[in-house]
């Protein structure tokens, strides 16, 4: 369902606070998160608050110009890990001891290479990727922005101590690609497993009952088969063709080179890097040092710049030009979609618990110096019933203000079910979305418990002996679970027709749970655009009626979590099995309708295999209790003295 029109004329402005006074310390901040007030807790003016703003910017300026700054002209990044979707864990569990830059968030360095572009100071930046874990849809994201740089006259040079599939495809956006002499090059394409536990929950005595609704919903086949069915096999056989042929072409385009030449390179690497010189996939092979002496050779004096340094010296710039920025919100929602205590093993953001959700949305909508809202999905649905709820809540908040949907990676099942809800949904390209099907289950652990010699007896009034797991479903029971599944079914179509603008009959044409690329899902009518975060601004600009060129003063939330949030798992031994069991744990606690994403795919790529090995000793290791533990307290620990440091939590773009 659509609300009302919610665009604003050209020259709205909210009411009595400058936008740009919403912002935090770091890059682009300026103000606390109460701005402007006194000591008594009077307000000034507006106008009285932009004096004192310009006031304070012309001061720092003015001390700026009596200490003398090195020049310089080549700004330095450091590209590895996730860039994560919401403010990123600079000070968390091991940043005490972290060797090397704080992680960076994917928001901070678009906003970053943004002002880079704008720099005319600054000639060309010099990238070191390695390490990427980032998924595709935010590496098509940080692509276009060095796109954008290149565009806008600057200079965009990558080096690669290896070269995987993910740092190449990003590097290859650079006009100049250096690969290290003895580096393989490592990118051969793309290549997914989808893991099944069957024969596990066969070993333990475990038996899902699991029903469907769409012939594409296959999230329940890891817990029911040992292998995929046809439709699956289907899916995702389209599904990566789309993906990899983007992926080729985007490479193809940006080395100027034929698509048939970069399949070939992929299919038959790795590669030597004087072959992958000599297929013109990169150009020059040389040491970081050698690096160097071309900037030399090319500036004179390359005065290079790190990105920290960089981003404290151009803050005030930034600063400046947020005055009178139109400030919006942007709410990331981020992992499994549940109710509080039923996300999985708490792997959820803060934003994807529904309550939660409901507090930081809530809080955007009624705050009137936001003009409008953008909300971040990067979620692979869970909670039917969590991811209706949110739906509402969205769908309250476009009667005040605009509110924008911008997908991550994955925003299918119940993170589409949230798209559905607002004026305007943009993807990338790479995306996994779509998804819109249901399945529901119980697990039956009676084998389990005879194996631990457990036994139970019930004592039962009325029908509550279904929600015991030592009781299985009869048929009349099964048939019941499937209406349940059915009606919520129905209504996932029709509030995607409704909120799409869309025939029922074009929905289910696309729907029984098939997953699509964020290209082929606008092909379908299921998004209005194509492209990141960027592009969710640019439409929040058209409805405000400001330029295309304007900053906006973002005011991200959730906001970083306090020291004593300690619940990680992703960066812990164990991260992927709890992927694997995304499914069967919100089932184990109770969820009887999940609108679930129909698998969960993990890029096979180097290391990966140690990964999981790792993962499934760790799990049954007899000491990972006490290990778990100790990892608490460390954690507690190191967070504890790190929480005194400021966290970001608004940025300019």
């Amino acid at each position: 369902m659509n609300g009302a029109d919610t665009r604003q004329p050209a020259t709205s402005r909210p009411p009595g606070v400058s936008p740009s006074e919403r912002q935090g310390n770091d890059p682009a901040a300026f103000f606390s998160s109460r701005p402007g007030v006194h000591a008594d807790g009077a307000r000034p003016s507006a106008p009285g608050r932009r004096l004192l703003a310009r006031a304070l910017l012309a001061l720092r300026a003015g001390a700026a110009r009596l200490r003398p700054r090195r020049p310089y002209n080549v700004l330095r990044i450091e590209l590895s890990g996730e860039l994560a979707e919401g403010v990123a864990e600079g000070f968390g569990a091991g940043a005490l001891f972290r060797r090397g830059p704080a992680p960076l968030d994917l928001l901070t360095l678009l906003a970053t290479l943004r002002t880079a572009r704008e720099d005319s100071a600054l000639g060309l930046v010099l990238l070191d990727v390695h390490g990427l874990r980032a998924g595709w849809s935010r590496i098509q994201s940080v692509r276009r922005a060095l796109l954008d740089l290149r565009a806008a006259g600057k200079r965009v040079w990558a080096y690669l101590a290896d070269a995987g599939m993910h740092e190449y495809y990003l590097a290859s956006a650079a006009d100049r690609v250096v690969l290290a002499p003895a580096a393989t090059f490592d990118a051969t394409g793309i290549a997914s497993e989808v893991v099944f536990l069957k024969g596990a929950l066969d070993k333990l005595g475990i038996e899902a009952q699991v029903t469907r609704v769409g012939r594409f919903k296959s999230a329940g086949e890891p817990l029911t088969r040992t292998s995929m069915s046809v439709e699956h096999r289907a899916m995702l056989d389209e599904l990566f063709d789309d993906l990899y042929a983007q992926l080729v072409a985007d490479v193809a385009t940006a080395r100027r080179l034929d698509d048939a030449l970069v399949r070939r390179a992929f299919e038959e690497g790795p590669l030597l890097a004087d072959e992958a010189l000599g297929r013109g996939l990169v150009d020059a092979v040389a040491y970081p040092d050698e690096v160097d002496e071309q900037l030399a050779d090319l500036f004179g004096d390359p005065a290079p710049i790190e990105l920290a340094r960089y981003q404290k010296r151009r803050a005030l710039a930034v600063r400046r030009a947020a005055l009178g920025a139109p400030a919006i919100g942007l709410l990331t929602v981020s992992g499994p979609i549940g109710t509080g205590s039923r996300l999985p093993l708490g792997r959820g953001s803060q934003a994807s618990d529904w309550r939660a959700f409901k507090r930081e949305l809530a809080a955007l909508a009624g705050d009137r110096h936001l003009a409008a809202i953008v909300v971040r999905v990067d979620s692979p649905g869970g909670s039917g019933l969590a991811s209706d709820l949110m739906w509402r809540e969205i769908v309250q908040a476009r009667q005040r203000k605009p509110v924008v949907i911008s997908m991550g990676d994955v925003a299918a099942s119940g993170g589409y079910y949230l798209a559905a809800a607002a004026d305007h949904v943009t993807a990338e390209g790479a995306t996994l979305t779509g998804s819109i099907g249901v399945l529901a289950g119980k697990p039956v652990l009676r084998g389990l418990y005879d194996r631990l010699g457990i036994t139970k007896e019930l004592v039962v009034r009325g029908n509550a002996a279904r929600h015991s797991d030592y009781v299985a479903l009869d048929d009349a029971e099964l048939a019941r679970l499937r209406n349940e599944a059915e009606a919520f079914y129905t209504t996932f179509v029709g509030k995607v027709a409704d909120g799409r603008r869309l025939s029922r009959a074009a929905v289910e044409s696309v729907a029984e749970g098939r997953v699509w690329s964020g290209r082929q899902a606008l092909q379908h009518g299921l998004v209005d655009g194509l492209g990141g975060l960027e592009a969710a601004f640019q439409e929040v600009k058209r409805r405000l009626g400001v330029d295309a060129e304007s900053r906006l003063a973002v005011e991200r939330r959730p906001k970083a979590r306090p020291w004593w949030r300690l619940t990680r798992f992703a960066g812990s031994p164990t991260g992927a099995l709890v992927a694997d069991l995304d499914t069967l744990v919100p089932v184990l606690s109770g969820e009887r309708v999940l609108a679930l994403m129909p698998f969960s795919v993990r890029s096979v790529e180097p290391g990966a295999a140690v990964a999981m090995l790792e993962s499934y000793a760790a799990m049954v290791a007899p000491h990972a209790a006490e290990e778990a533990r100790l990892l608490a307290w460390v954690r507690v620990l190191v967070d504890g003295l790190a929480a005194l440091l400021p966290a970001r939590s608004r940025i300019v773009y």
